[in-house]
């Protein structure tokens, strides 16, 4: 992250050359990109050229004090004062400024300014990149709540059964049940429409109008006349097992998919 331009604002050509010398000592690597001695030529820049990475900025200019820039337009880059006058430090730091140097500029302090740049760039700790990526994943896949227990009929009684217990829902005969692991089934409420929006889709497929299975309740998958398939269910339920062909590729998926 190290610093690559700068600009420098000075109106008098002595202390300008002599910045420009000493940066050329410390830091060969920054490259002056822009140099004006007026506060109507550093706004014109700041509107056309690509700001640079730090700016070097005296305080008295030809036509101005440069706070008439610095306090009108707001700007990321961080700026080092450079003046013979020490009466402005706190109107300096309260704009972007992260140091205050006196002319004539020694090599140390200008050294020890830019090295403190340096370490105000530098993050803190490095970024874990693994786990930002994570995070951004997380954001951009909001969780859905699946549904996680139904209030059943079984009798004359209501029973809270977990979707877990749970392998399959049908309809018949204008009524919808849920069968259970152990075969026991529960009049539902709802239709099959409803209930495809609540489950796991990861776990449960709807294979045609009237059924929808868990993946641990098919024991077996048979191809079946018309290009469609049939599942061995356990337990069986009531319903066919016969997946219809518009969802035999999502069923194809969903068996093969990594829970």
């Amino acid at each position: 992250m190290s610093l690559r331009s700068c600009w420098i604002l000075e109106d008098e050509p002595p202390a300008l050359r002599r910045l420009q010398g000493l940066l050329a000592q410390v830091a060969p690597n920054l490259e002056v990109t822009f140099a004006t001695d007026t506060v109507t030529a550093a706004r014109q820049a700041l509107e056309k050229r690509t700001h640079p990475d730090l700016v070097f900025s005296d305080i008295h200019l030809a036509d101005g004090l440069c706070f008439a820039l610095w306090e009108s337009v707001p700007v990321a880059f961080p700026i080092v004062f450079t003046t013979a006058y020490d009466q402005y430090g706190i109107r300096a730091f309260r704009t972007n400024g992260i140091d205050y140097l006196l002319k004539p500029v020694e090599e140390d302090a200008l050294s020890q300014s830019l090295a403190k740049l340096e370490r105000l760039r530098q993050p803190a700790f490095p970024p874990d990149w693994e786990a930002l990526t994570a995070l951004l994943t997380q954001q951009r896949t909001p969780r859905v709540a699946y549904r996680e227990r139904f209030l059943l009929q079984h009798r004359q009684d209501w029973i809270t059964v977990p979707v877990s217990e749970l392998r399959q829902f049908y309809s018949t005969d204008g009524m919808s049940f849920a069968v259970a692991h152990d075969a026991k089934r529960y009049l539902l409420e709802g239709s099959l429409n409803q209930l495809v929006e609540e489950l796991d889709p990861g776990r449960w497929l709807r294979i045609n109008r009237g059924q929808i299975v868990h993946i641990e309740a098919v024991r077996k998958v048979s191809p079946y006349f018309n290009h469609r398939l049939v599942l061995e269910l356990h337990p069986t339920g009531e319903g066919d097992g016969v997946v219809s062909r518009s969802r035999v590729g999502a069923c194809r998926a969903w068996l093969g998919s990594r829970g």
